[in-house]
């Protein structure tokens, strides 16, 4: 049996997915979960109102690029909410001990994480992120029935919608609620994520995409990206191509997509090298872990 982690096992325990299909269907408790989370915003600085839980294409720029409307649910990601600095949300909303929403992320996940680069990388959004983890974690039910309303208002304008709810975290969600991931395809919700769980944490399905990511050589060895693809799966891989400039056509036999043109995962054909241009400052001053690839080919590099 798999062991979830304490994450994972609040938003379980809590029952989050019930809430986000009731949220779905309409139900009457979205008001109160409003007014509860307009009243926790006003505790950490915030004007007395309620906001969207998820990020959509209009605010950020990867989104944008999809064929579908997109909304993903950007958290604090690792253990970042533990900062000293965020010790006022941790108090406003009732948190103790510690959480890590990234439990399988290396050095180099975390200077290449989204919530690190851009615009959300800077204090307000970062603020704005630990502010919604906090409230995920402290009331999943509440948190629940407001993305699952959200949804509800995406679907009434268009009859799919693409949701990454690990925008910037790696929940297993199938394992919080399967029957939320079901019943979120069934409603015209397609679910994807990239995630660093191996194949043996998690699996994909048709209702849930997944693409593995590649991360340093130590964690992730060539040979065992080369196991998942040869198993019909997908992987994400950084390489060190220039912004502008073609990624490579193929990696150790594999065809490499661009996965820079959208974000759109679920559309990807299979046994596949998801391409990513690195960007960050870190590794571009120190690949010594090897975490980006080399866009050469093989044999020259």
């Amino acid at each position: 049996m798999t062991t979830r982690t304490r994450v994972e096992s609040i938003l379980s325990d809590a029952d989050f997915g019930s809430s986000v299909l009731a949220g779905l269907n309409g139900s009457d408790d979205v008001r109160h979960a409003r007014r509860v989370w307009s009243d926790l915003r006003a505790t950490v600085g915030y004007q007395r109102a309620s906001a969207p839980l998820l990020t959509s294409g209009a605010s950020q720029h990867k989104f944008g690029k999809n064929s579908l409307p997109s909304f993903g649910l950007m958290l604090t990601p690792e253990r970042g909410l533990m900062s000293p600095a965020l010790q006022d949300v941790r108090r406003a909303f009732g948190l103790t001990g510690a959480f890590n929403v990234c439990p399988m992320a290396s050095k180099g996940c975390a200077a290449a994480c989204l919530s690190r680069s851009g615009q959300s990388g800077m204090p307000t959004p970062q603020r704005a992120q630990s502010v919604r983890t906090a409230f995920l974690l402290s009331h999943p039910s509440e948190a629940g029935l407001l993305i699952g309303s959200e949804l509800r208002l995406a679907l009434r304008k268009s009859d799919q919608v693409n949701l990454r709810l690990n925008t910037t975290s790696d929940i297993r969600w199938e394992l919080v609620s399967p029957e939320m991931v079901s019943g979120l395809s069934q409603a015209g919700v397609l679910l994807y994520d990239y995630t660093a769980w191996s194949p043996t944490d998690r699996t994909e399905s048709s209702s849930y995409s997944l693409t593995y990511s590649a991360k340093e050589t130590a964690h992730t060895t060539d040979e065992y990206l080369i196991g998942i693809l040869s198993a019909g799966r997908n992987v994400a891989v950084p390489f060190d191509t220039k912004k502008g400039q073609s990624l490579p056509e193929s990696w150790h036999g594999f065809p490499v997509i661009d996965g820079d043109k959208s974000d759109e995962r679920r559309n990807d054909p299979l046994g596949v090298v998801v391409g990513l241009r690195a960007k960050g400052y870190e590794w571009k001053h120190d690949n010594s872990a090897g975490f980006i690839r080399s866009s050469l080919p093989l044999a020259a590099v």
